[in-house]
């Protein structure tokens, strides 16, 4: 992909957080964008590649691309209209596979770890039974043999604790700038 290209794609989405990613999220003291660059920021300082600090950055692009659009999708498909839509824009297959698995990582962490499922807030539990419930055993035995799994679940676990913690607030040309790099270097 050509820079210029990729340059509209990164800022449509800067744009569609700034537009639509704005309000704070229960319980948050930073808005929904904020605080994803705050989890992008902690995934780099820890180390992770750019498909994991950006699939962190960009894992509720469904939800304000669905808002963007007016539609009334239900909260269990915005994994996938997420995933659809960075697809579509040309993101890595890995990055792709990472966002669209966000809501298996919140549904996998809810059956396996008791006390992920009860630091959940009320309005929290009722989102999850309406995506789906905590998983079953044998979904979450096949999602545990997926290559990504571990990485999944890291980005999920680092969600929660973020949400806790007070950052510096990141520098939001730097993601667009990440965007950018990974949709010309996904090109060649």
């Amino acid at each position: 992909m050509v820079s210029g290209k990729a340059r509209l794609i990164a800022n449509e989405i800067i744009e569609l957080f700034q537009n639509h990613g704005d309000s704070a999220q229960e319980g948050a003291q930073v808005s929904q964008f904020d605080h994803l660059m705050q989890l992008a920021q902690t995934a780099e300082i820890l180390g992770y590649d750019e498909d994991v600090v950006l699939a962190a950055l960009l894992q509720d692009i469904g939800q304000v691309a669905v808002a963007a659009n007016g539609a009334a999708e239900s909260d269990e498909d915005y994994a996938e209209a997420g995933a659809d839509y960075l697809r579509e824009k040309g993101f890595a297959k890995k990055l792709v596979r990472l966002v669209e698995s966000s809501l298996e990582s919140k549904r996998y962490l809810a059956f396996k770890d008791e006390s992920y499922y009860n630091q959940l807030s009320e309005s929290g539990k009722a989102l999850l039974e309406k995506q789906g419930g905590k998983m079953y055993q044998e979904e979450a035995e096949a999602f545990e043999k997926y290559p990504l799994f571990d990485t999944i679940i890291s980005i999920r676990k680092l969600d929660q604790e973020v949400q806790h913690q007070q950052l510096l607030p990141p520098d939001v040309e730097h993601y667009r700038n990440s965007i950018i790099r990974h949709l010309v270097k996904g090109s060649f």
